[in-house]
């Protein structure tokens, strides 16, 4: 596995450097993706990400890597449309090409518009943004900087990642949902606390006023669900989701924030829910802090956020989950970065046992950054759980991504 896992990396590592070579090229690029008015009123921007990451998990693989594997290779091919009318109007679009929206999901190939969305600033600038359409969740503060050329690691953290014994298709009794606690995870059937960047469909309002930002939206899934759900164009709108946050920057170097989403998140054709009630009688509500802080080569995150699913036939059940992650620039271009993700869970109502396993990881990640369009990666991830069960604990990732 290693082995392999190497040879492939080394070959993504000597495509990195032909790609050094073709910078000339990407700088062309970027000027023949852009278009505008001669008053530059209305402008057209196309952009795009190319990843290409390889996964060599100790299977069963961890969060939301869906494979047997022994070494996985997964390309994706992410293009963004910006249009823009003045200061006030803008249109967006994410179009994407993978093996599904998380690795493994679709191995044979997958194209998706994942984001699309109409912004309206009335006021011409950043005091107030009203958005309808498919966009990522205003939960937290990771979304933010989800995309690979923002994230420090290769992975997501396991908050938005790890997979819980909450399922969304289907009730089952008390007994099953404390067995699950001694079963393998599985991304088919789990849920996490929140499902990467969340891109489900609806309206939002946003801004920012002096030291303050702010942002509310109301969408069509909770922050757990699952990536089909998303598009409201595709699978209509049949339940509704409240999500905000709020942000105080008191410092150039500092920033908080506070979050909370409340919806439900079991499916419309939930099987076996008890006589007289209905999908959306069981809502997942989550509260989430976080915090920001840079300076110099250092720059740290962290979020904390505690969720609560009701479950039919056996109640509230709660998890407390975070991570703190650093950053620490070496010199031109070249970074080191780690994190500490952390999970506790509650006992079932009515019991003295927790519904799944207290679980810890920890990421460690070195990257490279070789110009304003090209950077490398390489990750290692250990986790462990309070469990007898085995699991993967274990995961090596590389990653090469061109942005144009």
């Amino acid at each position: 596995m290693i082995m392999r896992f190497l040879a492939i990396t080394a070959a993504l590592f000597a495509m990195q450097a032909g790609l050094c070579r073709a910078q000339a090229f990407l700088e062309t690029l970027d000027e023949a993706l852009s278009l505008h008015s001669t008053d530059a009123f209305w402008r057209a921007d196309v952009s795009g990400l190319l990843d290409l990451e390889t996964y060599a998990p100790e299977t069963p693989a961890l969060g939301l890597l869906n494979t047997d594997d022994e070494v996985f290779f997964n390309p994706r091919l992410s293009l963004f449309l910006d249009l823009r009318a003045g200061e006030t109007l803008r249109a967006h679009a994410q179009m994407r090409v993978d093996r599904g929206f998380d690795p493994g999901f679709a191995p044979d190939g997958q194209t998706r518009l994942d984001e699309y969305f109409i912004e309206w600033r009335p006021l011409g600038d950043d005091a107030l943004a009203l958005r309808a359409g498919k966009s990522a969740t205003v939960f937290g503060a990771w979304t933010r900087r989800h995309f690979s050329w923002d994230n420090p690691f290769v992975t997501a953290p396991a908050a938005y990642s790890d997979m819980l014994p909450v399922v969304d298709h289907r009730a089952a009794p008390k007994g099953a949902l404390l067995g699950r606690r001694g079963e393998r995870d599985n991304p088919l059937t789990w849920l996490p606390v929140v499902w990467g960047p969340s891109y489900a469909t609806g309206l939002s309002l946003s801004g920012r006023v002096s030291d303050f930002d702010y942002a509310l939206e109301i969408k069509n899934a909770a922050l757990s669900s699952r990536p089909h759900t998303w598009d409201a164009a595709q699978n209509g709108w049949t339940s509704t989701t409240w999500t905000g946050r709020l942000g105080w920057k008191p410092a150039p170097e500092w920033a908080f924030g506070g979050s909370f989403s409340h919806g439900p998140y079991l499916l419309e054709d939930a099987r076996r829910l008890p006589r007289g009630r209905g999908f959306e009688d069981y809502a997942q509500t989550t509260f989430a802090l976080d915090a920001a802080w840079a300076h110099g080569p250092w720059q740290m995150w962290g979020e904390l956020m505690t969720s609560r699913f009701a479950i039919p036939n056996a109640g509230g059940a709660r998890v407390l989950t975070g991570f703190i992650e650093a950053k620490r620039k070496l010199g031109s271009g070249s970074w080191l970065a780690a994190r500490w993700n952390q999970s506790w869970f509650g006992d079932v109502p009515g019991t003295s046992t927790a519904w799944d396993n207290d679980g810890w990881r920890a990421d460690l990640a070195l990257g490279h950054r070789l110009s304003r369009h090209l950077q490398a990666k390489l990750q290692y991830s250990l986790a462990g759980r309070s469990s007898p069960h085995d699991e993967g604990e274990h995961l090596l990732a590389a990653q090469v991504t061109v942005r144009f």
